[in-house]
């Protein structure tokens, strides 16, 4: 009995040392640090806007510095090593580790790997040693990982300069909608055909891989009052002029521009803050604005500039019975007219913001940017 007991237990030890250890799952929680980042880059300063996504991709293993100590932020990527950040993000959600190495050329070995991996498809790219394109870098990461992993949290429907003509247009497209890209401006200009950086490559696979990191985007579109171009989300209606106001606004978006112009001769060779001190114009906005069912509360007003146009920049909180909204209104002075541009956002500070630096007179927007 003690030699069949004996020999029972020595087979469910063998058996247990044959026994696979689990592979990973695919799982967005295969994403760990595995490195620290101690400023060790000396060409990615503290205040540089891609530092903090240089940071993730350097302790998660998307990127690698150009050499030991320097990152090259602007540098370009070719398409090949574009390919290796792709199946680095594919590999790790699918196993939980990055195991490809170099071949012979050394990009073969990823390339293989893409292509068994549906990232690539035959013929998708005339030269892996090219420069990659804004576009190109798009398709590669919105393939790396399943769409399931990549929902929708905006509602982008049009892009200045990308159609449904346009190359790689949808994945483009899903990748605004998951908060992966935001564009070169307020109204999502992406500009597909030029080429990546790798701050911008940065950017982009950290918000890929960890969704904390993606974004909610209000996109602008432009509306042409006087000599201005007010700039509106995409979703607001046209325009509409009544006693002397002009007005759109975004139900939607829970936002409204509001402009008005007084022509005046005595105004001529003036610019605003010859007429005005910037407290006495945070006390005539709210003078002017206030009424018996909204009041306009800790306006504080700063020079900006357009161009060479001097103008006023006021912000502060518009009180109306069903709730705050924060607000932005711009003065300025040219040739015989006053104009005054009221925008205003109800809880929503992207919306406020992109109007108010998307809003263009003589062709400029403001500086500094709000």
């Amino acid at each position: 009995m003690k030699k069949l007991l004996s020999l029972v237990l020595t087979l469910a030890l063998a058996l247990s040392l044959c026994v696979p250890a689990m592979a990973a799952s695919e799982s967005m929680t295969n994403f760990q640090k595995t490195a620290t980042y101690n400023n060790q880059f000396s060409d990615v300063s503290a205040s540089y806007w891609a530092t903090p996504s240089i940071k993730l991709c350097y302790e998660y293993g998307f990127m690698k510095g150009t050499t030991p100590k320097q990152f090259s932020p602007t540098g370009a990527l070719t398409v090949a090593e574009a390919i290796v950040m792709a199946d680095r993000l594919h590999e790790i959600y699918t196993t939980g580790q990055s195991t490809l190495t170099n071949g012979e050329p050394w990009y073969q070995t990823y390339v293989d790997y893409a292509l068994e991996n549906g990232i690539v498809q035959a013929g998708d790219f005339t030269s892996y040693t090219a420069k990659a394109t804004r576009g190109q870098m798009a398709y590669l990461f919105s393939r790396a990982l399943p769409a399931s992993v990549l929902p929708s949290i905006n509602n982008v429907q049009t892009l200045p300069d990308v159609t449904s003509s346009t190359k790689y247009s949808q994945e483009i497209f899903s990748l605004y909608n998951a908060g992966v890209l935001t564009g070169s401006d307020v109204f999502g200009t992406f500009k597909p055909n030029d080429n990546i950086i790798r701050a911008e490559a940065a950017a982009i696979l950290t918000r890929v891989a960890l969704p904390e990191q993606r974004k909610t985007v209000v996109l602008m579109k432009q509306v042409q009052w006087g000599n201005a171009k007010i700039a509106v989300p995409q979703s607001a209606g046209a325009g509409v002029t009544e006693n002397g106001y002009f007005s759109v606004s975004s139900q939607q978006d829970l936002c409204v521009a509001v402009a008005n112009a007084a022509t005046d001769k005595n105004f001529k060779g003036y610019n605003i803050t010859k007429l005005f001190t910037p407290d006495s114009m945070s006390q005539m906005i709210a003078t002017a604005f206030s009424t018996n069912d909204v009041q306009f509360k800790n306006m504080g007003t700063k020079t900006v500039t357009f161009g060479a146009l001097k103008a006023y920049r006021t912000t502060g909180s518009a009180l109306f019975n069903e709730g705050n909204y924060n607000c932005v209104v711009y003065t300025y002075i040219s040739g015989d007219t006053m104009s005054m541009i009221l925008l205003m956002a109800y809880e929503n500070d992207i919306a406020l913001q992109n109007m108010a630096n998307g809003l263009m007179v003589g062709g400029v927007t403001a500086s500094p940017q709000f």
